[in-house]
């Protein structure tokens, strides 16, 4: 079977950028996707991909279509075992959500594929068979403590095996029918979420007298020790930025950091992880289990008769994120904000019957999302069970792929 690099597979590739904060002449607005916002593109959520505006002759080699990949070149970091590689497979389905031209963020790279010979998503589930494999840290060097991808010589140094078209594209349904699936959760999740912080801020806008939200909420609160043994143990890296679940842990011996159960929300107190939106709910641990975290959490627990979830919405609310970072203090590069200073705000004190409603509706919507991500989990082992097997011919397939399967880009020019 045909190994081809990467490099005979590419005909386009571009490095991105990231423009100005303001409107200048000759630059057009744009959506720039960064890293840290391909996982919210998959779930349908784009509101927090940054709108800036780009020089206009700089616009139309870096404007992303549908079948490109973005591949994210710089910003990992070795010693906290984050390389980078990452990747987002641009769908038909994705750039009618942005208003404007999408470009990708100067720490990713487009990727645009020879259609006659690749399927685009099938060369693109090569690239994630490359990160999760660890291969993408071989393509790495350090520089300032950020990691950066050597993109010349990943493309003539990865292989990726290249089949006739056929069996690429049985290979891309099986493993885009898990895909879609997760996707599909993972938008249900997305919308319980948008309809929550609606109702949130419409509890929060309609109360009574502004009251310190230490009445409402705890901080950094009192938990009983971990299992010397060994507890759950949640990093940074997992933290979400833009839905409550909390995807990974994993189980070692406490060695301090935060400690909080079932119902707390994790706060990430440090730059740029606060500005990133890394929040999550705790749900996943055993009744009466203590979880132990990064240091650099911080812990919000719901007061007696406040409902568990308030402080996750709480968390997510732009203006109590507005007070969070401007609290911020340290040197550059390094700022966070105590718990103390977080906890330095007035809400207004909500409504006891609309709270309780609220809390009902919270808890049982919380409820299906963290079944929904239960199973998201299973798929996703699943998937990248399968995926090596299947990208290496070592996978049997279906005899022939599924109706409606043929390739849906157009073989685009090959730049120089």
């Amino acid at each position: 079977m045909t190994r081809r690099p990467y490099r005979e597979l590419v005909v386009h590739a571009r490095g991105g950028g990231w423009g100005t904060d303001r409107e200048i002449d000759g630059h057009d607005p744009v959506a720039v996707i960064r890293g840290t916002d391909f996982a919210a593109v998959r779930s349908g959520r784009t509101d927090a991909v940054p709108r800036r505006w780009e020089k206009r002759s700089l616009i139309a080699p870096r404007r992303v279509r549908p079948g490109d990949v973005l591949l994210e070149i710089s910003g990992g970091s070795a010693a906290r075992g984050q390389t980078t590689g990452r990747s987002l497979f641009v769908g038909p389905d994705v750039l009618p959500a942005f208003e404007v031209p999408v470009i990708p963020a100067s720490f990713c790279r487009l990727v645009r594929f020879d259609t006659t010979v690749v399927d685009p998503r099938y060369a693109y589930y090569g690239l994630r068979d490359m990160y999760l494999s660890g291969r993408a840290g071989d393509y790495e060097n350090q520089s300032t403590g950020i990691s950066n991808f050597q993109f010349g010589r990943f493309l003539d140094a990865e292989l990726l095996r290249v089949p006739p078209l056929d069996e690429q594209r049985r290979i891309v349904a099986v493993l885009s029918a898990l895909d879609d699936k997760i996707e599909i959760n993972d938008r249900v999740v997305t919308a319980y979420e948008d309809l929550l912080r609606a109702e949130f801020e419409a509890l929060a806008g309609t109360g009574g007298a502004r009251v310190p939200v230490t009445d409402l909420i705890e901080f950094n609160p009192r938990t009983a020790p971990p299992d010397p043994a060994g507890a759950p143990y949640v990093d940074m890296a997992a933290l979400p930025t833009h839905v409550a679940g909390i995807r990974s842990w994993s189980h070692r011996p406490p060695r301090g950091g935060s400690r909080f159960r079932n119902g707390d929300t994790l706060l990430a107190r440090i730059t740029p992880c606060l500005e990133n939106g890394k929040t999550g709910y705790v749900d996943f641990l055993a009744p009466d289990e203590t979880a132990t975290g990064s240091g650099e959490f911080l812990v919000l627990r719901a007061r007696p008769g406040v409902p568990p979830q308030f402080p996750y919405f709480l968390a997510r609310d732009d203006r109590f994120r507005g007070h969070a970072v401007r609290k911020m203090a340290g040197s550059s590069g390094r700022q966070r904000v105590s718990a103390t200073d977080a906890a330095d705000f007035r809400i207004s004190a909500p409504d006891p019957q609309r709270l309780a409603a609220f809390g009902e509706r919270a808890g049982a919507a919380f409820a299906h999302m963290a079944a929904l991500l239960t199973e998201v989990r299973a798929l996703e082992a699943l998937r990248d069970t399968v995926l090596p097997e299947l990208m290496a011919g070592r996978q049997p397939l279906p005899a022939a792929a599924p109706t409606g399967s043929g390739p849906p880009f157009p073989a685009p020019a090959r730049s120089s």
